[in-house]
């Protein structure tokens, strides 16, 4: 579970590494670039209905985002969102370190399913680690692992869980301010990190105020062997 945002945050980043790579604000161009990219780097089918990035002011919008799952997972998907927003600087996007005003995922339905040897977000984060390379190798784009960022606003709002299909939480919203400002920016790798601690954070809280809500036995049960889980214990 604690790798599921991280996946997310890749899906965003692989739109804006596109934006930033091809140099033309056109969607439908990042659109193909997601659908195209994004695969490759996660062996799961990557799908978005429209996108939308203007380069006068800044202004995105992905809409209807879905990501499969790899092989060896039942679960029609691993993560879908409504809407992605995203309000970039313009004057930034040539610059090293990119200014993103605001990024806001809304409503994403999000599937962890636990197999034998790990969950659909390890196998994922491991097939997006071996695209990348191990041993700190730079990603095979260099112009996009050059950047970093500074984002005013971070939000993830209206999210909802299933858990092995026995557990539905919805996740308090996520709100991050001034990402990377104090610190002349941050990386992808540095921004999932600060966005998964607090991810971890509220599935812990949902899942314990799921067990409360449960009482004694079966929701209980599951919500506190899915803490476990998230604790690595």
């Amino acid at each position: 579970m604690k790798k599921l945002l991280g996946i997310m945050l890749l899906l965003f980043i692989v739109a804006v590494a596109a934006f930033f790579t091809l140099n033309n604000p056109l969607g439908r161009v990042v659109k193909l670039a997601i659908e195209s990219f994004g695969p490759d780097m996660m062996q799961a089918d990557v799908r978005v209905n429209s996108v939308k990035i203007s380069a006068t002011d800044g202004q995105g919008k992905l809409s209807s985002l879905k990501l499969g799952n790899p092989k060896g997972f039942k679960t029609d998907y691993a993560l879908k969102a409504g809407t992605i927003e995203m309000v970039i600087e313009p004057v930034s996007i040539t610059n090293d370190v990119i200014v993103l005003h605001k990024v806001l995922i809304d409503a994403p339905s999000i599937i962890y399913e636990k197999g034998d040897s790990g969950s659909n977000f390890d196998a994922i984060q491991h097939n997006v680690e071996a695209y990348l390379g191990s041993g700190g190798k730079k990603p095979k784009d260099d112009k996009s692992a050059g950047k970093k960022m500074i984002i005013d606003s971070f939000v993830i709002r209206n999210a909802k869980v299933s858990y092995n299909d026995k557990i539905d939480l919805s996740l308090p919203d996520i709100e991050l301010h001034n990402i990377g400002k104090s610190g002349g920016g941050v990386t992808s790798a540095q921004l999932t990190k600060i966005i998964i601690a607090e991810l971890n954070a509220k599935l812990i809280l949902a899942l314990a105020k799921s067990a409360i809500i449960g009482g004694v036995g079966g929701v209980a049960a599951g919500a506190g062997m899915a803490i476990k889980g998230l604790l690595g214990k």
